[in-house]
């Protein structure tokens, strides 16, 4: 145990520090969205953000185009159409926010870690 308080305690850089201070003032939904378009992941985020906006730009046609539909059954599968897409900018969503608790997850787990790291420093 003496032996891996020692690596955790090595691995603490200055840019360890400054992510915890950074970790201890929070993140806004904006600065968490942000995180999420950096990393291993970067690609499949900016593809959902497009993916979303495209969704939501055709849901605004099928909307726009079943209230002025001629007859009810264009009306019905202009709707159908809307709640369909709305439903694939939902699920879109909960894929980014699942993203962004993932990684704020992953940030308290590395500020357990440091604390770790901290905590050895001073017994040590």
């Amino acid at each position: 145990m003496i032996k891996f308080d020692d690596d955790l305690g090595a691995a603490l850089t200055a840019e360890d520090k400054a992510f915890l201070a950074d970790l201890e003032n929070g993140r806004g939904l904006f600065e968490q969205l942000g995180a999420t378009l950096h990393g291993p992941m970067r690609f499949w985020s900016y593809i959902v953000g497009i993916a979303t906006f495209l969704l939501f730009l055709l849901a605004i046609y099928c909307g726009w185009q079943a209230f002025h539909a001629a007859d009810v059954r264009e009306t019905i599968l202009w709707s159908a159409g809307f709640v369909a897409l709305f439903q694939g900018i939902g699920l879109l969503k909960m894929w980014m926010f699942d993203r962004m608790n993932l990684l704020s997850l992953l940030a308290e787990m590395k500020k357990i870690e440091l604390r770790v790291a901290q905590l050895s420093d001073r017994a040590g």
